[in-house]
């Protein structure tokens, strides 16, 4: 048998966080989905069955990292005992990708909870490969962190059964067979297959028997999975035939449903398109009218009206002015999101210089300093990229506290995308809204505490989110408020 033994005295102790419920499916998607490594979609459950078993195809080691850290690493949190089995990396080299991921290797090695594995004592651990003997490896594994850990966690590099003269047939047997092993147990594995390595012959069986699959940054359901009983089955050919046909017709409907839906969303988007023309001429003019004839006639019956009639009208003129800048923010807001985005090099200092320009009357007025660090240049929408940063540094004026303001533009490089800030010492705001304030309308504070209409933030969102970038805030009362967007960073900065 296998032997799986770890020191009794401290197998808990790393343990740096408690299970959150049964070891399964969704606990390794989440390691992915919340992952920084892996940037790809995960594709949650929904209905399908759920099956402990994960294959992970790569090309390249950045991708297989991707998946492998994280999964490793959300084990140890959650306090389960982990199994890697190295053949293509060395341990030295596993050791030192898990500990750039964060990782305390050496506490989790001494511990136990962390083990590192050859081919020589698990897969080929007699020579050759005998699935009988490596799934009882597996059962001894599961019954040993039983007792002592949240559950088991195996991820295993297999670029071995090519060259060591392993039955293909036997090999896939195997691998449907652990989906039998692991149903119902507290364990989970994620298997590699490199596919620069394996034939793609091979890969094609592989493939049809791992229910989940890693590929090319994205986490899928498969619907080419066939459970052991059909693969093996003598009518295998037939469900093969039914399974095509099958995967046929799905695809087939979902296409038509995918159209029918882009149909939907142009048309919704001409009528956006018409309803943006009719704010900017139909509903401009009216309100044009209502502003100009109170005017007008406060003008010429002022001596005929009361101190309440003047201020009523005030008032009325007041709101027609508001609406007019509603509608304003509104068509801006339409064309930021029904107008095409394109992306091509522009220099963000160039951009901010142009926008403290803009301001200057602003910034005169109010005493402000506008301090602009070393920005690079990204890939964005030049016009798009000067209304964002005129909103955050058009805010960071308008609220100020009561000392003069001081505002900092800075860019820090954070992977294939540059981190923008736009730092404040004002008045800061309430975590409890840093969600909300990225909603259109959404207003903080009291008409006439603070002039605008409430779309300025949610613009900001939208450019952001054209641009594939994310905006956030770290503010609180009195502490002022720093905004940051991620944006793209050009091919020579990727």
């Amino acid at each position: 048998m296998c032997s799986f033994g770890h020191d009794e005295q401290t197998a808990g102790d790393v343990r740096s966080g408690e299970s959150s419920g049964p070891l399964g499916l969704e606990s390794g998607l989440d390691a992915l989905r919340s992952s920084p490594e892996f940037r790809g979609p995960v594709e949650s459950l929904g209905e399908h069955e759920p099956n402990e078993h994960l294959a992970v195809i790569y090309e390249d080691r950045d991708e297989q990292l991707a998946a492998v850290v994280p999964f490793v690493r959300q084990g140890l949190e959650r306090g389960e005992r982990c199994m890697y089995v190295v053949n293509e990396n060395t341990r030295a080299e596993m050791t030192a990708a898990m500990e750039d991921g964060g990782i305390d290797v050496d506490a989790a090695t001494e511990s136990g909870a962390l083990t590192f594995h050859t081919i020589g004592d698990t897969y080929l651990r007699t020579g050759r490969f005998d699935p009988d003997n490596m799934l009882e490896c597996y059962r001894d594994a599961i019954e040993a962190a039983r007792d002592d850990y949240a559950g088991l966690r195996i991820s295993a590099e297999t670029t071995w059964i090519v060259d060591k003269g392993t039955s293909l047939e036997q090999f896939m047997e195997y691998e449907s067979r652990v989906n039998d092993l692991f149903d119902g147990e507290d364990c989970i594995a994620l298997c590699q297959y490199d596919r620069n390595v394996i034939p793609a012959e091979v890969l094609c069986d592989i493939v049809r028997t791992h229910p989940h699959l890693v590929y090319d940054g994205a986490v899928c359901h498969n619907f080419y999975y066939i459970p052991p009983a059909e693969f093996f089955g003598p009518n295998r050919p037939d469900r093969e035939v039914d399974r095509m046909l099958g995967t046929l017709y799905e695809r087939t409907t979902a296409k038509v449903e995918r159209d029918e839906t882009i149909e939907a969303l142009e048309e919704s988007n001409e009528q956006l398109q018409r309803f943006a023309y009719i704010a900017s001429h139909d509903l401009q003019e009216p309100l044009r009218m209502v502003s100009s004839y109170l005017q007008l006639l406060e003008r010429t019956y002022r001596d005929d009206l009361d101190a309440d009639a003047c201020e009523y009208i005030d008032f009325a003129v007041g709101g027609a002015d508001r609406m007019r800048e509603m509608i304003d923010g509104l068509l801006e807001f339409s064309r930021i999101e029904t107008g095409e985005t394109t992306l091509e090099p522009v220099d963000c200092e160039a951009v901010v210089e142009t926008v403290v320009t803009d301001h200057q009357v602003q910034i005169e007025e109010s005493g402000a300093t506008v301090e602009i660090g070393a920005l690079p240049t990204v890939r964005g929408d030049r016009t798009q990229l000067e209304q964002l940063f005129s909103n955050l540094i058009g805010n960071a004026i308008k609220y100020r506290g009561d000392e003069l303001p001081r505002i900092e533009v800075d860019a820090t490089k954070c992977g294939p995308k540059w981190r923008l800030a736009v730092a404040d010492d004002g008045i800061g705001i309430d975590p409890d809204y840093h969600d909300q304030i990225f909603d259109v309308f959404n207003r903080l504070h009291a008409i006439g505490e603070f002039p605008g209409t409430g779309i300025g933030l949610a613009l900001c969102r939208r450019i952001v989110t054209n641009h594939g970038g994310e905006i956030g805030v770290d503010s609180e009362p009195g502490e002022g408020t720093t905004f940051t967007v991620t944006l793209p960073a050009t091919a020579s900065d990727a």
